[in-house]
């Protein structure tokens, strides 16, 4: 009698477990992003690069472990270039100016490329552009009573060395002055060719 106590002690110990880790995974930002009625307040994470005309993947469609939004440039534009948005959100704009700071993230690239199988025989994998043939400002700001910032990232496509390369810019948001850094939002990898 006492051992079948015990075993139902530790089964509605387990239970009680997994019923705490369900609710804890629900603090992660796994639902879609702000404006796109985020359910965990105060997140500053990377948006949708205006769709599919704008050649973002969507958030319904991303890729593992991060989106991927597709920018063709022509050579004939020595400065062409695409906006990376960031957003703040669910709960109403911004109560303040928000700096937003940015960075190459080289390591979220390679984790891309691997987890897409871009390093297997027979695929090509992405590249980050040499860093003198690209700007992006070091952080962004989204004004106060506003839900976006914009990045404008600028190629200068002259200087980049092979036409139609599978070129890709991992952008990072390292930091924010005010709210939350999503953690699984906060990485985009921008893919150009040069055509």
């Amino acid at each position: 009698m006492r051992l079948i106590k015990i075993i139902n002690t530790t089964r509605i110990c387990i239970v009680a477990s997994a019923i705490c880790l369900t609710f804890n995974s629900c603090l992660k930002d796994n639902t879609p992003p702000p404006l796109y009625s985020w359910s965990v307040p105060s997140i500053v994470s990377f948006q949708d690069n205006g769709g599919a005309s704008g050649g973002g993947a969507g958030y319904g469609s991303t890729t593992t472990p991060y989106p991927l939004y597709q920018f063709p440039l022509t050579s004939t534009n020595d400065t062409a270039g695409f906006a990376a948005i960031v957003v703040y959100g669910p709960n109403g704009p911004a109560p303040e100016d928000i700096t937003v700071n940015l960075a190459v993230d080289t390591a979220g690239l390679i984790a891309f490329n691997t987890a897409q199988g871009l390093y297997l025989a027979g695929a090509i994998p992405f590249i980050a552009p040499d860093p003198s043939t690209y700007s992006f400002p070091a952080s962004v700001t989204i004004p106060k009573g506003q839900t976006q910032g914009y990045a404008r990232v600028t190629v200068n496509v002259n200087a980049t060395p092979i036409a139609g390369a599978n070129y890709a810019i991992p952008l990072m948001i390292t930091s924010a002055s005010y709210g939350t850094v999503s953690a699984n939002f906060n990485v985009e990898i921008n893919y150009f060719t040069i055509q």
